[in-house]
């Protein structure tokens, strides 16, 4: 017969069970709870990239720039007909 200490034993009951189950439904809840939030965040990430695409300087040096090319555009083509 073997000894009994070098065996182990595991008591599961339903109470420990039932426990179990009741740890696990209220991690889901508070799971659910926290992805409530995330429903709208493609919308906030949307509206976070817009403002920040306006507050961007990028688009201020390219009309900077495109200005500045029509202007020596229109000064070379009024420079050749008049003189």
């Amino acid at each position: 017969m073997p000894d009994e200490t070098t065996q182990p034993h595991v008591k599961v009951t339903l109470q420990t069970i039932y426990d179990k189950q009741l740890d696990n439904e209220k991690l889901l809840v508070r799971t659910l709870e926290r992805l409530d939030g995330l429903a709208d965040v493609p919308d906030r990430l949307r509206q976070v990239e817009q403002s920040q695409a306006e507050s961007a300087w990028v688009p201020k040096v390219v009309l900077g720039a495109l200005t500045a090319g029509i202007a020596g555009l229109l000064t070379s083509i009024f420079s050749v007909i008049r003189g």
